[in-house]
Formats: structure tokens, sequence, C-alpha cells
């Protein structure tokens, strides 16, 4: 469905991504880990076009592309299959959830009122928020905004949906029901590219695992593999400094 080769890119005179290479087939759920400032969130921007790629080629449903060429108009194209969760929600203040969901539907899509808030109604009842749908961003907790955000991804009907860190900005007691909502779009067959430092999320819900360090994918292959076979010493130091957090 979705393969990257060689995806580069320089900020500031930085390489920040030096040649990552990944393939996601159709119901995959791609968890990206590794540490702090190795490339993770610039990765899944370049392959939302937030920010452009200084070289690599996209092969996505059958067209292969190059990334730094693309016009606006593949962009655009491009972006109707595809869906973008922020660490920090990015919902409007001043409309209500079920408004932040059906906002990109009519003004973008030029989609019928009525039929943008059947579909947005659907996607807050699948998120577990459809009592929450003429509640402000104000009225609701960190975990309930994420969820609307999460909705407004999905109602879009997308391909393939791009979270950054979803849980990063929660307190910790409300972490959970935003992942039960991940794993229930995983269970239903949605394709996702998740980068998170939840490693029991990764663990659990995702069928690969890209790990990543200083702009390289230092791994990268079938989740079992990864975890249980698992030979680099960088990672597996990596995993015991989490381990020694959280004890």
């Amino acid at each position: 469905m979705l393969e990257i080769r060689g995806l580069k890119k320089t900020i500031g005179g930085s390489e920040i991504l030096k040649g990552v290479d990944l393939t996601v087939e159709k119901g995959d759920v791609l968890a990206v880990l590794g540490p702090s400032g190795g490339g993770k969130t610039t990765l899944l921007r370049c392959l939302n076009f937030l920010e452009r790629a200084d070289a690599g080629t996209m092969t996505f449903l059958g067209q292969t592309m190059d990334m730094p060429s693309m016009s606006r108009k593949d962009i655009a194209a491009y972006r109707r299959h595809t869906a973008f969760v922020f660490q920090s929600f990015n919902l409007f203040s001043n409309k209500t959830a079920l408004q932040n969901v059906t906002e990109g539907l009519i003004v973008a899509r030029k989609m019928p009122k009525a039929e943008a808030e059947k579909r947005g109604l659907a996607a807050l009842e699948r998120v577990g928020l459809a009592e929450k749908r003429d509640a402000y961003p104000s009225q609701l907790s960190g975990g309930q905004q994420q969820r609307v955000a999460i909705a407004r991804a999905v109602a879009g009907e997308p391909d393939v949906i791009f979270f950054d860190e979803p849980t990063s900005a929660l307190d910790p007691e409300l972490i959970g029901g935003v992942l039960d909502v991940i794993r229930a779009l995983a269970e239903d067959g949605m394709t996702m590219i998740v980068v998170t430092h939840e490693v029991n999320f990764a663990r659990n819900v995702s069928t690969k695992v890209l790990f990543m360090e200083e702009g390289r994918a230092l791994a990268f292959g079938p989740t079992a593999e990864f975890f249980e076979e698992q030979k680099l010493e960088r990672i597996q130091t990596f995993f015991r400094s989490l381990d020694r957090k959280e004890g």
C-alpha cells in the first residue's frame, strides 16, 4: 500500500533523515519507536507532506512518485487518502466536537452538511463520544479532545492514519482511553503509522516496528520478530533504560 525508499530530510543544515526505507501493507499498524531526536516526527511529517522531503520515492496505492518534486495537486490528491493526528489535538476552540469533526468534510471536501454530520456522528460514536457532540474543547478532558481528533481523522475514511505521539500530551490516567480507541481501529483493519513511546502498546497492537535513531532505521520488521528476536545491543539498551524509568 505504502512504500518509502531513500527518504532524506535536512533542516537547518542538520541531516534529520538519512535515507529511511519502510513498507506498510493494508491493515498494518506500524509502531515507530526510538529515542527523542531520532527523526520519528520528521519522518511522519514528511510522509504527509507537512515537511517536504529532500530525497526519496513514495509508492502509494500502486503509483510511484518522487517526493521532492510532487506538485501541490499531487499532494492534495494523496492527502485525500490520509489523515494526521497531532500530539496537541489541534481542535478549533470555538467549535463543538461535532463541528470539529465535520469542518474538513464540509469546507475541504465540499460535502453536504447533512451527510458530513451523519458521518461525523458515526465517527464520534466509534471513539465513544457521541454524547459529547455539542461540547466545546474547553469542556472536554485532554483524552476526550484527542479522541475527537481521532474521530476527525476517521470521518474522512482515509486509507492510512498517521499518529504523532498521540498520548504524549495527556495525563497518565487518560492515556489508556486513547490507546483503547487506536487498538479498536487496529482490530477493525485500519492502516496506521504510530510514533509512540508506549512500548507495551507497540508490542501488543502493532504488526510491524520501525526503530529509529539519529535519522536512520536501525531495525524494521514484524513486531514479534522485533521484540522476541532482538539482537541489536543498542535497542536492548534502549529498552533497559525505559524499564529503569518505569521502575
